[in-house]
């Protein structure tokens, strides 16, 4: 069976090195100007700025390493990768996948089944487990594509082991 790729959307990376790029912009050239270094406040307000901006660039810049190096999205005959290191949930670790439309921001989520968790965690080698894994539409480029075709393959998962 032919495995589709869902990349990392080239437009969420794009928002994200262009705010982190805008914030850059303020503190080099506008902040400066308008401070006085003698503030405490200026001070603060400068540094928080520098974060924020090195917070969205380097997030952007890790991201589009991450497309460029190939990692992406799927699901196959063993389960679903769920995040961009290439961690797997096999199929009979899942209980169910649903769709979540919270304030407008969608996402699939996939629930594990508790008697799972434990072995997920140490084979993801986490310090904290998860019952359930998130992937956002936004991060991914075709997001909605995604949903229906992940929720294809479940039920068709679902129906294997039924007959099994």
């Amino acid at each position: 069976m032919t495995t589709e790729l869902y990349k990392i959307s080239r437009w969420f990376i794009g928002v994200l090195l262009t705010v982190g790029t805008s914030f850059l912009v303020g503190v080099i050239f506008i902040l400066p100007q308008e401070m006085s270094f003698f503030k405490v406040s200026d001070i603060f307000l400068f540094v928080v700025s520098l974060v924020i901006s090195l917070t969205f660039t380097i997030y952007g810049i890790y991201l589009f390493q991450m497309r460029r190096q190939g990692r992406h999205f799927y699901w196959d005959d063993e389960g679903i990768v769920v995040d961009l290191k290439g961690n797997k949930v096999y199929w009979h670790e899942i209980e169910s996948i649903s769709l979540s439309n919270y304030q407008g921001r969608k996402a699939t989520l996939i629930y594990l089944h508790y008697t799972h968790h434990e072995s997920i965690r140490v084979r993801f080698q986490k310090t904290w487990g998860t019952t359930a894994y998130s992937i956002d539409w936004f991060f991914i480029e075709r997001g909605k594509a995604y949903h229906k075709g992940l929720m294809k393959r479940w039920e068709e998962q679902q129906k294997k082991k039924h007959f099994s």
